[in-house]
């Protein structure tokens, strides 16, 4: 009797052994199923500097996996590029980070992918009183991007060195466009602007007699004694594609951070690239991408900066962040 309750046992075990095994190997191959099934990956960017980082790989798609392709598109406006992800319909799409936070925290919950682009921002003028931001007293500063990033960094770099944005100094946000803006500039009939690249770039060359007299990366820097300034363009990832396939998504990632080393490595052959896709006539974009700050830093290794810089942001406006810091989901890891 004690031989076969031993052998009863055995025999239990090695099922259960043999069970698990075999439980393993239907995940396995569920799996292996689900990669192998055909997969169209959609990604898309701004017409703008936004998209300067990304175009080697609409040359270029990246291989992602057995049985997947991509297909990328060029957006107009961030209205459309909000309607695309609230809808789910993009895999990954690039965006200013702050809008990136919002979705997170009040949208769909798409992940930070990667960090693709540094602040861009300065004060260009033709004042030659202007040596610090002290001497903006009195001044008329014309800028764009009322209630976004360009408006909450220059009212917290003014009153961080004693000036009163509503007392102190005259903004006007009533050109609403970069370009036009730039125009304006260089015509003469303004003298004091915030502008991102590439318009600061356009704008010097055209106009020798415009310079750079303040730059928000470096008053960042001094402000925040961090050795980076503040991160401004992201990459976001549909979190259900980022949940059933991160292998895909690091893929997508890695061939990201070649392609922005490629277009600042040969800004030339980029700026071909960024017309034929319609983001930017090449003879703006090849001057001003070595200054366009491209940088890829992938979103686990970015939440320092991210967080440093949306605090910033939520203390001015909380709602342009969704109201509050992303949590730690936010940031994909694979």
């Amino acid at each position: 009797m004690k031989l076969i309750y031993k052998s009863l046992l055995v025999s239990a075990a090695a099922m259960m052994v043999f069970g698990q095994i075999a439980f393993a190997r239907g995940i396995q191959e569920v799996d292996e199923t689900a990669a192998a099934q055909p997969l169209t990956v959609k990604a898309a960017a701004f017409k703008g500097p936004s998209g300067f980082g990304i175009v080697r790989m609409f040359e270029n798609p990246p291989v992602l996996g057995e049985n997947v392709t991509i297909e990328f598109q060029v957006l107009p406006t961030p209205k459309e590029m909000v309607a695309r992800v609230a809808g789910g319909e993009l895999d990954f799409a690039v965006f200013p980070s702050n809008m990136a936070a919002k979705l997170y925290t009040q949208g769909p919950g798409y992940l930070l992918g990667a960090v693709t682009g540094m602040g861009v921002l300065s004060v260009v003028s033709r004042d030659e009183s202007i040596r610090d931001w002290s001497d903006l007293r009195g001044k008329t500063i014309n800028s764009v991007g009322k209630g976004a990033s360009p408006d909450y960094l220059l009212t917290y770099f003014l009153e961080k060195n004693g000036l009163d944005p509503d007392e102190d100094v005259n903004v006007d946000f009533s050109i609403t466009s970069g370009p036009q803006l730039a125009q304006l500039l260089i015509g003469g009939k303004r003298d004091t602007a915030v502008l991102p690249e590439p318009f600061v770039t356009m704008v010097t060359k055209k106009a020798p007699d415009v310079k750079v007299v303040l730059d928000f990366q470096e008053t960042w820097k001094t402000l925040r004694s961090s050795d980076t300034s503040y991160p401004i363009t992201v990459v976001v990832v549909n979190p259900k594609l980022a949940d059933a396939r991160p292998e895909l998504v690091r893929a997508f990632l890695e061939a990201y951070e070649e392609s922005i080393e490629w277009v600042n490595a040969n800004p030339a052959e980029a700026s071909v690239l960024i017309e034929k896709f319609d983001i930017m006539p090449a003879a703006i974009a090849r001057p001003a991408i070595p200054h366009c700050n491209l940088q890829f830093i992938y979103a686990e290794d970015a939440r320092r900066i991210m967080e440093e810089y949306l605090e910033v942001l939520l203390n001015f406006n909380p709602a342009s962040i969704g109201g509050e810091l992303p949590d730690g989901d936010f940031y994909f890891s694979y």
